[in-house]
Order: structure tokens, then C-alpha cells, then sequence
């Protein structure tokens, strides 16, 4: 699980860990364990925990909600027991559960081992909500302000229903595809997220004010596409999709671009940072845009936040491209003297 990942889910959960390597744990099957003979810790045991914390916190949630401490100093409820005892069991039964799962994309984010096929079990799905909040209580030292506040985060989520999450995970196990795989990074005052379908090589880009913005954007994209090529055209994905990555770059924007470069490994992080400059009275903005090898580095100015860093990002293209074309200009012989002298000053002028 990357960093991005990483810092996606706790947006998600709205907890910041302290150490996020027990989030990680979260999400490592028992069949990873297993193959690599326990050095890897998996989730059963934060799944316990986070088993009883979450009846902990919803009877915590619901104590705040329907009961108060009178004048005279008595304890009193708006509901019944019953009522009560009825409400907890509902909102921590495991189909809610798997529907939070669900619709939080959790499924694909679990670590398994090469070849192991997780059973789509209900309870199998409950137990990564489980295993989460685990996480949260021993990374909290057992804060249950934090943990009844990330209870009611992870629960909420059923009420999207199936959401464009969830119908794209199950669009895709129905039809024995690789479930996708997300992306997210900030840019600034916006999150982008990429959905990548590794089974039909496809790749969907979505930006919003929101990290559930961006996602919502990409995997509709994601799942649109898929039902339109097996509905209406009548063809098989496999016929389809090697075509998909090929054909939505000429609509994606140069910081899409970019950040299609970084999800396949091609460059490391972009960075972005703005500024904003007066010349001659009128307002500018400037956009630094430098990637995480502290070699790459540019800028583009614009009337607007947005089309600075889009001049900035279309910068960063052609400076990698010009670097490619002159590294392809370098013979692939050995390099001796001069040879060697030349390339090391070409690529310092790259820097």
C-alpha cells in the first residue's frame, strides 16, 4: 500500500495516524501471513479489537444521542432498552458492515497473497471495517472521543447505497475482472484520483474539490465505459479495453498527463506551489512545478490558479521529452572521455 493510499483512507476514516504502519496491517489478509511465515502481521487481531470498540462506541454514540443527566442527577433515555438493543444490532450487523466496505472501496485495497481468492463473504467485508477500527484504538492509546467520532465516519457510508464504488467493484467480480486499483494525490485546492482496470489495461482520471469528488469522477468513467462496450457495442472487454489507455490520452489535460506518468511509474511525485505576483497592475499567478528526484524543476504563469498549473505541467512534458530525445541522441556504446564528459553535461542541464 502506497503513501497516497495511505493518506486517501484516513481522509476517508477522518483519523490521522500516528503510526500508519497498524493501517497497513489492516489490511493484510491471513494469507499473506502465512506466506511469509508471520513476518508480516495480518488484520484478524485488530479485527477482534476493532470488533468490540465498535459495539463500545456505537452504545457511546447512542447514549449521546437519545439520553441526558437530568437536574435531579438521574440518567434518563428518550428510547427504551429495547430500542435501544435494537439500534446497535442494526448498525453494527455485518451486512451494514459490508455495504460500508463496500462502498469505501476497502475490498481492493486488502494484501493477499499471489494467488489466493478471498471468498466474497458478508462477514469477510465486515471484517475490514473491523480491522480499521482496531488500528484506530491502539494508534489512539483507546481515545474514545476518537474512536466513537471514526465509528460514525465508517458507518455513515451505507447511506450512499450501492454508490459508483461499489458498482464498479461489484461490475467487475461478477465479471471475473481484477478488481481496480485507486490513486490519489492532492494538487493544491483539488484531489485527483485514477482508477486502473489492469484486466481490460484500462485507465480513468477524475479530479474534484474532494477526494470522494475525484473518485466518484474517475470510477463512473470507469464503470460507464465498461457497460457501454459489453451493452451497446456488443463486445467482449478483452476485445475493448487495450485500447482504452491509448484513447483517452488525447483528452486528458497536460497535469493529467503528468500524473498519468507518475501512476505508471514513468517520473516520481509532481509537486506543485503557487504564488501570486503583480506586473504592470494586473494580477498573475505562478505556478513551481518540481518532482521528487530534485532534478526536474519549472514554472508557468497565468492569469488563473488553474491555467498556471496547467502551463506549468505542460512544461514539465516537454522538458521530459526534450531529456528523452537527447538521452536517445547519446550512443548506447560505453562512454569514454569526452563521451562521458558530454553526457554528464547534458544531463545537468536537465537539472
Amino acid at each position: 500500500m502506497d503513501e497516497a493510499t495511505l493518506s486517501f483512507i484516513q481522509q476517508k476514516i477522518g483519523y490521522q495516524f500516528v503510526n500508519p504502519v497498524l493501517l497497513k496491517q489492516a489490511f493484510v489478509s491471513p494469507s499473506l501471513s502465512a506466506a511469509t511465515q508471520n513476518r508480516v502481521q495480518n488484520y484478524q487481531i485488530l479485527e477482534f479489537i476493532g470488533d468490540e470498540v465498535l459495539g463500545l462506541a456505537v452504545v457511546k454514540n447512542l447514549s449521546s444521542e437519545f439520553c441526558h443527566v437530568d437536574s435531579s442527577g438521574q440518567f434518563i433515555s428518550s428510547a427504551t432498552e429495547g430500542q435501544l438493543s435494537e439500534e446497535k444490532s442494526r448498525l453494527i450487523k455485518n451486512e451494514k458492515l459490508a455495504l460500508c466496505s463496500n462502498a469505501l472501496g476497502f475490498d481492493s485495497y486488502l494484501e493477499r497473497a499471489h494467488g489466493y481468492f478471498l471468498h466474497d463473504r458478508k462477514n469477510k467485508k465486515g471484517d475490514l471495517i473491523e480491522s480499521v477500527l482496531g488500528a484506530v484504538a491502539i494508534d489512539s492509546n483507546w481515545n474514545m472521543d476518537v474512536l466513537s467520532r471514526v465509528a460514525s465516519e465508517l458507518l455513515r457510508y451505507d447511506k450512499t447505497a450501492e454508490n459508483a464504488t461499489e458498482k464498479l467493484q461489484n461490475y467487475c467480480k461478477k465479471n471475473g475482472l481484477d478488481l481496480p486499483i485507486y490513486s490519489f494525490w492532492n494538487c493544491g485546492s483539488r484531489y485527483d484520483c485514477a482508477v486502473s482496470l489492469q484486466s481490460v489495461n484500462g485507465l480513468f482520471v477524475g479530479n474534484g474539490k474532494t477526494v470522494e469528488e475525484a473518485q466518484n469522477v474517475a470510477v463512473e468513467s470507469a464503470y460507464i465505459y465498461l457497460t457501454g462496450q459489453n451493452v451497446t457495442k456488443k463486445k467482449s472487454v478483452e476485445q475493448t479495453g487495450a485500447n482504452i489507455l491509448n484513447s483517452s490520452k488525447k483528452f486528458l489535460t497536460p497535469v493529467e498527463k503528468l500524473n498519468l506518468k507518475y501512476i505508471k511509474k514513468e517520473i516520481v511525485q509532481p509537486n506543485y506551489s503557487f504564488v501570486q505576483v503583480t506586473e504592470n497592475g494586473k494580477l498573475f499567478w505562478i505556478c513551481s512545478l518540481s518532482l521528487n528526484d530534485n532534478k526536474h524543476r519549472v514554472s508557468g504563469k497565468a492569469t488563473t490558479r488553474k491555467k498556471a498549473k496547467q502551463a506549468a505541467a505542460k512544461a514539465m512534458l516537454d522538458l521530459l521529452e526534450n531529456s528523452k530525445q537527447e538521452e536517445k541522441s547519446i550512443p548506447s556504446v560505453k562512454p569514454t572521455g569526452i563521451g562521458l564528459l558530454k553526457k554528464a553535461m547534458i544531463l545537468r542541464e536537465n537539472c
